[in-house]
């Protein structure tokens, strides 16, 4: 292939940006099938309590009133894909019973004619419940016996890994850091609300759902085994989406089922969508964390060992509570090459909405800490915390003992001082904070992400190519695209694969019944698991290609080259044709023939390789009213290779705000169960006069098992922001950070307690 890209590398535009801007393209909200009943949820004002009876006497003799469905008959999804593996296992992501576990859980739906009647009905409806004691700690719960969340109990999952001798390492250790930390609850905060379907029963026994999910073969199956049918009877179409960040990483609590189930039941097309109230009270959101660390240090600035305890808080039902963890073991034993390493975790059900996966999936929480820590090892040993951070990296070629996989792209440092140049680290670093009453400070952090889930979940991918008569192309993938682009990027590889001009490549819709099997959109993995699925398609694509070129120019094959839509003799580039005379004599012209070129592939990736970034924040923060203003943020990331640089650019700048508001706003408040700010009016999200100078900076080490080198960087982008901001504003005042949010009363207590112990 001729070294000279026609799309790789290339700032295409994107291929439904068209559609977005125009208004012309659909979300899930847009969907009106004839005869459609309209479907809203009764959900539960306890807490805990246990559904005795409900009288829906009323609401059924209500005119334009159609079915009704109880959490007696349907049942929950519980769990993630990881459960699909065996039928035992699938059995247990399906609970039907008669609790309600958080303010907000489903207690039934109900379908009328029209909104306002659906409205009316609910309000008809009598339910006795049984109140049952709440346990909204954590803590409180992992040491009550006597109440029971789930018959299982309380802790929903708990494991301990080993690496080295703990006690040995910390004997070995000069100085020991011990601290615990805390996240908050953070929600997705999508510009489309969570939660609106359109699922329509046929009367062949088939049923089509329309939902925003980022897995729609997966929600597939979810939907399946919910309404006891086979997989070819159940179709999941997706339409765009207005952002996800994770919150769609499977079926929506109460939604997609109950709104089959009443399909089903009155043979027409039913619509849900919740309000923005009840996505903030009864959608999933970040997993709110208690992580207790214990870290040591040599001198000489070698880690030594690092304890980690965690206790996560699952809410009322687990999701991602599993990967979750998983993904603050991998990345922060993955990270530092700190022999002697003991991680212990626990997720533990409390009577709070659920939580599930959000950017980063567990990263964040575990980065917050161990960054954090690093920092304040830095400033004992008096060494400047980037170099600290240089000294213990795991560089390219080691072994990563989690997955047990060589590191074999790794452009960490180049991160770093791309990162410090531009952001000024080495002056900044030197400079004091200031004699006024606002001071600066400048922080950095570092992370490691994996890129998919490898062989540690099912992480399929799939495509297929077809190359038509005129020399255009179909690329049919169930690849989900949430806003960030990633099927223009699936096109360009395609069309960098095959030597067609990418705007001779079309994608398919993403629809279950014509798309072969994807396991969605999650873990920076479209760019890499779906590329290289795409790129393999494409391969087979192009030899067959190539292989009609030869005969039709008289040349073996391998002598071949295929650049913006031609085939030509590498050594002889006059000797030629046209993709689209070619296609047209194959499939049209010679009756003996009539064949179209198609290429698929389908499989998992061969490995989970992590990409690598650094931030830099410069803050500003007023010790009279403990306000931070984040003057600047750099944000340097490995990518592997940038299949489309300004997607890329797009996702650092996008993570960063999202990192922010970790860091300084958002947090769901929750009292006694009860979500205190449920909606943008008191969820504090970044404005745009609140959003700083972001720069993004793009590294490029190729990874070698990915797709033209590329990897990904979509949810690692957010993760060590918060980390950098509390580690600026330890440097602008001296007081160290350890809850998220960080908020303006914590810092003045801080200032204040220093002064204290500065007497």
């Amino acid at each position: 292939m001729s070294e000279t890209r026609i799309a790789v590398g290339k700032p295409l535009p994107r291929i439904d940006g068209i559609d977005k801007v125009t208004g012309s393209a659909k979300y899930a909200a847009d969907i009106k099938l004839k005869n459609m009943l309209h479907a809203g949820l009764l959900r539960s004002p306890h807490a805990h309590a246990r559904v005795k009876h409900i009288d829906t006497a009323a609401a059924e003799n209500l005119p334009g009133v159609r079915a009704v469905a109880t959490i007696f008959e349907v049942p929950k999804v519980i769990e993630y894909w990881f459960s699909l593996r065996t039928e035992e296992k699938k059995k247990q992501m399906f609970l039907r019973d008669d609790v309600v576990r958080f303010i907000g859980d489903p207690v039934l739906a109900l379908a009328a004619d029209d909104q306002a009647t659906v409205d009316k009905a609910l309000a008809l409806i009598k339910v006795e419940y049984e109140p049952l004691p709440a346990l909204q700690d954590p803590f409180e719960a992992m040491a009550e016996t006597e109440i029971k969340i789930h018959d299982r109990g309380n802790v929903a999952f708990k494991f301990e890994k080993q690496y080295g001798d703990i006690k040995e390492g910390f004997q070995r250790a000069d100085i020991i850091i011990e601290n615990t930390y805390r996240t908050s609850k953070q929600k997705h905060a999508a510009l489309e609300p969570f939660g609106t379907c359109v699922a329509h029963y046929q009367p062949n026994g088939k049923l089509t759902v329309y939902s925003s999910t980022q897995l729609p073969h997966w929600s597939r199956h979810y939907l399946a085994g919910a309404l006891d049918l086979p997989l070819n009877r159940v179709r999941v179409i997706k339409p765009h989406t207005g952002g996800s960040f994770g919150g769609r990483c499977g079926l929506i609590h109460g939604l997609e089922v109950m709104c089959s189930w009443l399909s089903r039941r009155t043979g027409r097309a039913v619509r849900m969508s919740f309000s923005r109230e009840e996505d903030f009270m009864a959608t999933e959101t970040r997993h709110p964390m208690t992580i207790k660390m214990k870290t040591g240090v040599a001198k000489d600035g070698t880690l030594t060992a690092n304890e980690v305890n965690i206790v996560s808080d699952v809410g009322g039902y687990g999701t991602h509570y599993i990967g979750v963890l998983a993904d603050c073991l991998s990345t922060g034993v993955g990270l530092y090459k700190i022999p002697n390493y003991s991680f212990k975790a626990q997720a533990v059900f409390t009577n709070k909405s659920l939580c599930g996966a959000l950017r980063g999936y567990g990263n964040p929480q575990m980065n917050f800490a161990q960054e954090s820590q690093i920092d304040i090892m830095a400033e004992k040993l008096g060494m400047d915390p980037m170099e600290l951070r240089l000294k213990n990296y795991r560089e390219l070629g080691e072994i990563d003992p989690v997955l047990n996989q060589e590191i074999r792209s790794n452009g960490l440092k180049e991160c770093l001082e791309k990162g410090a140049q531009s952001s000024g680290w080495k002056i900044k670093r030197r400079q004091k904070a200031g004699k006024g009453h606002k001071k600066r400070g400048i922080g950095l952090s570092i992370v490691l992400h994996g890129t998919g889930a490898g062989k540690a979940l099912p992480d399929p991918a799939a495509a297929t190519i077809m190359i038509n008569a005129d020399g255009s192309a179909n690329l049919v993938t169930g690849a989900a695209d949430e806003g960030q682009g990633n099927r223009t990027v699936l096109a360009q590889i395609a069309a960098e694969t095959l030597g067609i001009e990418f705007e001779r490549i079309s994608v398919s819709e993403t629809d279950t019944e014509t798309t072969p099997l994807d396991c969605g959109t999650h873990g920076s993995r479209q760019a890499y698991g779906g590329g290289l699925a795409v790129q393999a398609a494409a391969n087979e694509a192009r030899q067959k290609l190539l292989a009609y070129a030869a005969k039709e120019l008289n040349v073996i094959g391998d002598q071949l080259e295929i650049n913006k839509g031609a085939v030509f003799e590498a050594a002889h580039p006059d000797n030629k044709i046209l993709i689209s005379d070619l296609m047209r004599k194959t499939q049209i012209e010679d009756m003996s023939l009539c064949e179209q070129v198609i290429g698929s592939a389908a499989g998992v990736a061969p490995a989970m390789p992590g990409y690598y970034g650094a931030v830099f924040a410069e803050v500003e923060v007023d010790t009279e009213t403990g306000n931070v203003n984040v003057i600047k943020l750099t944000s340097a990331f490995d990518v592997g290779r940038a299949i489309n640089p300004e997607l890329v650019k797009g996702q650092i700048i996008g993570g960063g705000v999202m990192g922010i508001g970790f860091a300084l706003t958002e947090d769901l408040l929750v009292e006694n169960g009860r979500i205190l700010n449920s909606g943008f009016t008191d969820y504090r999200l970044l404005r745009a006069c609140d959003v700083p100078e972001i720069v993004p900076i793009i590294v490029e080490s190729h990874e070698p098992t990915g797709p033209f080198g590329a990897k990904g960087v979509g949810e690692g982008c957010m993760v060590n922001v918060a980390s950098a901001i509390s580690n600026a504003i330890c440097h602008a005042t001296g007081v160290r950070l350890t809850d998220l949010r960080m908020t303006p009363e914590a810092i003045l207590q801080g200032l204040k307690t220093n002064m204290i112990r500065s007497f």
